[in-house]
């Protein structure tokens, strides 16, 4: 790591900041800005086209059957374009990805995670799906790779110009749901407890943006307290809105942790650390069955009816004992996991379309995955792949921490939205062999951190600055360059000796 930062933090740094300054100015960062921002409003297709829920199991089982053999073929273009756009960046990518050795150990856990999905091929239960699914892995690195360390990583603030970019996604998010979705309903439905958009729109694709787009807000700069104010309450509201209760628990987990390493006061600091460690707490009970979550629903069915209300969406106390219907889900896969718990029955090939209704009867109700991501990385690729996956997240985060220590808001940043991705992905919000927004946004980041310090915090000297006297009675000085900005260097003796 020393010696990355020695290569990063050498004279001609100069160069390097006009460089990327000039990058940012350039028609390639215009352009690319551009294709992102259509790509972006492109993706967003199935927020605007309704998805009807199938009355009865049979029906539900055999439309989500049609859907995995058939695919979609805009989906198919939406990744294929997105790693298109990274693959234009990807050579310069590799090249400074060979230069930071604390970027290597991810990579190699990376690697060997996708080596080990391939090698199921040969004993998966559905090979085209394997292959569907593998493919739409790897496209999606190529993409994550090339715009987080070949794109962004000549921007001026790296993870940071990340995060402002998700912000925008964000809102563009919110206009699509407003035109397309709230611009006839009335104020009376959106207050009952019973209303909610999962019947005819997938929510999640809302959810995502929205909460990247919260932890966004919060490394806002303390110049910009307005614009922070603004997009939290927006974001907030419309979160809230659509109820998403996990979601909603990890937002506001991974938003207090977060506030807690950028907070100044002690109590303040404290309090939303302990806060976000309960909440985050939450988030593994029900990931890992919600026993203590169904505990506390017992006790409040006597005391808060209206609050249950709001919480079932509706549904009723079973609703939430049976945590939306996963325990039941969970139980009837379970010994398919034991079946090959090594191994795994094949990346992605578990959910093909002859398991649906099998699937269905037992859990009795349609389901289109195990909804529990560490619980669906066993069904695909087993213990292995389990553990491969869990050691690429730890080290990463470990990376993460490191390199951040030369700037504290993209590090809480990258740092934010890696835990948010590990509590959407064990609630079964997200899975990896999918093309969702989490895991783009993440590793987008992540890359983009690794590629080294953002660029903000090299500060040359003022000109308005008075020099010190040298031995020969001139006002002149050296300059060494450090991590953390220039320095201007003395021409004679220090305590500490000669500079």
């Amino acid at each position: 790591m020393n010696a990355a930062l020695n290569i990063w933090t050498a004279a001609p740094r100069t160069v390097s900041l006009g460089r990327v300054s000039e990058f940012e100015r350039s028609n390639s960062y215009r352009l690319t800005c551009i294709a992102l921002t259509f790509w972006w409003i492109a993706s967003l297709y199935p927020l605007i086209a309704a998805s009807h829920v199938g009355e009865d199991l049979r029906s539900g089982a055999e439309a989500a059957a049609q859907a995995t053999s058939e695919g979609s073929v805009i989906n198919q273009l939406i990744v294929v374009s997105f790693a298109i756009l990274g693959g234009l960046y990807l050579p310069r990518a590799l090249r400074v990805l060979r230069t930071r050795k604390e970027v290597l150990p991810p990579l190699y856990l990376l690697g060997a995670y996708l080596l080990w999905s391939a090698a199921t091929i040969f004993w998966t239960d559905d090979v085209t799906l394997s292959i569907r699914r593998l493919g739409i892995l790897i496209l999606s690195l190529i993409g994550v790779l090339g715009l987080g360390a070949g794109f962004y990583s000549q921007t001026r603030e790296r993870s940071l110009t990340v995060a402002r970019h998700v912000l925008y996604a964000s809102f563009i998010a919110i206009v699509v749901l407003l035109v397309s979705r709230f611009r006839t309903l009335r104020f009376s439905e959106v207050l009952s407890p019973e209303w909610i958009l999962v019947n005819d729109t997938a929510t999640l694709f809302y959810m995502f943006p929205l909460a990247y787009g919260i932890i966004s807000a919060l490394v806002l700069p303390p110049s910009a307290r307005r614009k922070q104010l603004f997009s939290l309450s927006l974001l907030g509201l419309v979160l809230l809105l659509l109820k998403g209760r996990t979601q909603i628990e990890a937002t506001v987990a991974v938003g207090l942790l977060t506030s807690s390493r950028l907070m100044k006061h002690s109590f303040t600091k404290g309090t939303c650390f302990i806060l976000g460690v309960i909440f985050s707490l939450q988030q593994i009970d029900l990931a890992t069955g919600g026993r203590a979550f169904r505990f506390f629903v017992s006790v409040l069915a006597d005391s808060s009816s209206s609050l249950l209300a709001y919480m079932s969406r509706g549904k009723g106390m079973d609703d939430l004992l049976s945590l939306d219907g996963r325990v039941p889900l969970w139980q009837a896969v379970w010994p398919y996991v034991y079946e090959h718990r090594v191994i795994g029955h094949g990346v992605g090939a578990f959910w093909n379309p002859n398991r649906f209704y099998e699937i269905a009867v037992q859990a009795t109700w349609a389901a289109p995955s195990a909804h529990n991501g560490l619980l669906e990385e066993l069904l695909g690729t087993g213990v292995i792949g389990l553990l491969l996956f869990l050691a690429f997240w730890f080290v990463s985060m470990r990376s993460n921490l490191r390199v951040a220590k030369q700037d504290k808001r993209a590090g809480c940043l990258v740092l934010g939205w890696l835990m948010l991705f590990f509590f959407f992905y064990i609630t079964g919000a997200i899975d990896l062999t999918y093309f969702q927004s989490p895991t783009l946004f993440s590793l987008t980041a992540l890359f983009a951190l690794l590629t080294g310090p953002v660029n903000h915090s090299i500060r040359p000297l003022s000109d308005n600055v008075r020099r010190p006297l040298s031995r020969t009675g001139s006002r002149s000085c050296t300059t060494a360059y450090r991590s953390d900005g220039p320095v201007a260097r003395a021409p004679w003796p220090t305590r500490s000796g000669w500079s």
